[in-house]
């Protein structure tokens, strides 16, 4: 691996348990002195949140407990506050030594409240009648079929400001997935957007001046 030199071990501190982060643990954790510092205690599957949203008791299955995968390792739930030659520092104050440091840091909730999250947004699309979906990428286009399957007397209004759903693939697959999507009752709208602060009353207006009537709505798309 490049890490073992002769019978010593070098210390490798990983800051972060999303994917990389773990995955670099697990990996290493037999070839190096291993330490990951995460404020969260769990690992989470990230292309497993939408079916969470949907159904909360899959939300279980999809956040995972480093100790669960991490067994020779050090895993130290806290958060890296300074980085210093060769330490890094954590908020509850302990200093740990490296040869290599891995940052990989993206926020997340204690598990306690991510299955919160879950909760809720299960709650809120069950509560729902009608639903609007913005943006037809992977994750707009996962949530509304998630919603249309579970939830078949739902209405689904899916709007995206493309000319065709997934863009990053090819015609033929976007055209499949459009037509699995309105076989399934989901309203595709192409080539607007929803101008989401001047919903009122849960009326929502697109950019061509169209009106759709929802009960709620969710953000599938990147930064801009």
């Amino acid at each position: 691996m490049g890490i073992e030199i002769g019978k010593e071990k070098k210390r490798v501190t990983v800051i972060g348990g999303g994917v990389a982060g773990s995955l670099i643990s697990y990996t290493l954790q037999f070839h190096a002195d291993v330490v990951l510092i995460d404020p969260k205690e769990y690992f989470e599957i990230p292309w497993a949140n939408l079916r969470a949203m949907v159904d909360p008791s899959f939300a279980e299955r999809s956040v995972i407990n480093h100790s669960e995968y991490i067994t020779n390792a050090r895993v130290i739930t806290s958060t890296a506050i300074n980085i210093i030659d060769r330490e890094v520092l954590t908020e509850d104050g302990q200093q740990i030594s490296y040869d290599y440091l891995v940052i990989t840091r993206i926020p997340f909730p204690k598990l306690e409240l991510r299955l919160r999250q879950y909760q809720q947004e299960s709650e809120k699309i069950e509560s729902a009648n009608s639903i609007l979906i913005v943006g037809g990428g992977p994750t707009g286009v996962d949530l509304a079929s998630e919603i249309a399957v579970d939830f078949p007397g739902k209405k689904v209004t899916l709007v995206h400001r493309g000319s065709r759903l997934l863009e990053f693939v090819g015609h033929k697959a976007s055209k499949k997935a459009l037509n699995w999507l309105i076989k399934m009752g989901v309203e595709v709208i192409l080539d607007q957007s929803v101008d989401l602060r001047s919903a009122a009353d849960g009326i929502y207006q697109t950019s061509r001046g169209e009106t759709i009537a929802a009960d709620c709505h969710f953000v599938c798309i990147g930064s801009q």
